[in-house]
């Protein structure tokens, strides 16, 4: 004779309650869809930048005006790459210089691209609304404002 063990179904309920299981089954929960990824901002299109005039500043001196750009004689010509993240001109030996934009913001109508090339900090503002640009290069000796136009490369 087999020895059965007979239990009640108040029993197996009771067990499988402190099992974590219940009688009742439940339809799987439904996942809410991944939140879709935010569009990746839109740049704007590179700017062809002529910056026509500047002013050097040295500690203990008035500003002055400034003839060149660092080594570029002014007018000079700038393309800033918005999606590249670089600023590029071509140098006096004709081959091209290119300095990384290292952080790019906007607010409103106004980009505002910074960088650092060679221990001299640089900025760059420009307006989406207007063709007006100010460049804005520091050191540890100097500080160089120019002014200038941008166009939308076409």
């Amino acid at each position: 004779m087999r020895n059965l063990v007979k239990f009640s179904p108040a029993a197996i309920a009771v067990a499988l309650v402190l099992s974590g299981q219940s009688l009742a089954q439940e339809a799987p929960a439904t996942q809410p869809p991944p939140a879709a990824m935010p569009a990746p901002p839109t740049m704007p299109a590179p700017y062809d930048c002529t910056l026509t005039e500047a002013v050097i500043c040295k500690a203990g001196a008035t500003c002055t005006p400034a003839k060149t750009l660092g080594e570029l004689p002014l007018p000079a010509r700038v393309l800033v790459h918005f999606e590249d993240q670089v600023l590029a001109t071509v140098g006096p030996n004709g081959l091209p210089h290119i300095s990384k934009i290292a952080d790019l913001s906007s607010s409103g109508d106004i980009v505002v691209a910074q960088g650092v090339d060679g221990g001299t900090g640089w900025m760059l503002h420009a307006t989406s609304n207007d063709d007006e640009v100010t460049f804005v290069a520091a050191s540890d000796d100097f500080i160089l404002n120019a002014f200038g136009t941008c166009k939308p490369v076409e």
